[in-house]
């Protein structure tokens, strides 16, 4: 077991990235840093590190490997001692549909400084009257909202060495900023995404030609991640719907606008780099920080 075991969650509201603890009574605090440990283990034991390559996909033993990474501001401050102080995320429950992911600051027997991530959607969320509890012969619901955990971790980070573990690259990008170190897709490669069979570019030269590093890491994103190879252009136009993107389909092919502004958009849609805010429904971009244009 962690000599010791601090909880978190990682909140994005509007441009805001945050972090709140997780309370825990002593009992579930010792029952979590037991199993954390156990998922830690099977995340560092007899695995590869590997040098992070955005187009490969890790064997099961393998992790990626970054090394001098720097937490994001919202993190670059935090460790077991100040994470008690935080605010509690028990405050306002609608705030765990804002959690994208959880983090655990431990410290092994050894004396090691460590930070474990897993990932948290919505989907972790135990919403009161949609699960039903044993309880004394008869089922009951919760009357407040609850969370599941994952049984596996999403990363790792070791602050005296700076280096992170991670084995997705999505998973990780949504609650830890990752884009900088995707490589840019050249003009040719952002011609091969605009040439797949579910893209009709509006005008491939306008979009390939001169496109600046944003264009070019969100391109390279479009090619790795399969989304174009998984859903049709209808069901993709049907996802569409709340997230202010214009979607349109001719001869089952997603058009691609050559002006700016709206082909940023359907690259951020297309690589999930919008949500809309629990509460406001204001639609942000995830990793700037700030409000989508």
């Amino acid at each position: 077991m962690f000599e010791d075991f601090q909880l978190a969650a990682v909140i994005k509201q509007g441009r805001n990235t945050r972090l709140l603890r997780i309370p825990l009574h002593q009992g579930l605090q010792d029952t979590l840093s037991e199993s954390w440990l156990a998922q830690y283990e099977a995340f560092v034991n007899e695995i590869d590190e590997i040098d992070f390559n955005a187009g490969y996909q890790p064997e099961a033993h393998e992790r990626f490997l970054l090394e001098n990474y720097e937490l994001p501001e919202f993190l670059a401050g935090e460790n077991r001692q100040s994470v008690p102080d935080l605010d509690a995320i028990s405050m306002d429950d609608a705030l765990l549909d804002s959690a994208k992911g959880l983090v655990a600051f431990v410290r092994t027997e050894d004396g090691q400084e460590l930070l474990l991530f897993q990932n948290f959607s919505r989907s972790h969320v135990i919403q009161p009257g949609r699960f039903l509890f044993l309880q004394n012969d008869t089922y009951e619901t919760a009357t407040r909202a609850g969370l599941t955990l994952d049984q596996k971790l999403s990363a790792v980070y070791i602050p005296d060495r700076a280096k992170l573990l991670f084995h997705n690259f999505r998973t990780v990008n949504s609650f830890l900023p990752l884009i900088e170190f995707y490589e840019e897709a050249s003009e040719e490669e952002i011609r091969a995404v605009l040439d797949h069979d579910l893209l009709a570019p509006e005008d491939e030269d306008a979009l390939a030609m001169n496109a600046n590093q944003w264009f070019r890491k969100r391109f390279a994103m479009l090619r790795d991640f399969g989304v174009l190879d998984t859903y049709s252009a209808a069901e993709i136009s049907t996802r569409s719907q709340g997230y202010d993107v214009d979607i349109q389909v001719a001869n089952g092919k997603l058009v691609f606008p050559a002006e700016k502004a709206a082909a940023k958009k359907l690259l951020q849609f297309l690589n999930e780099e919008l949500f809309r805010g629990a509460i406001t429904e204001t639609l942000y971009e995830t990793n700037s920080k700030r409000e989508a244009d």
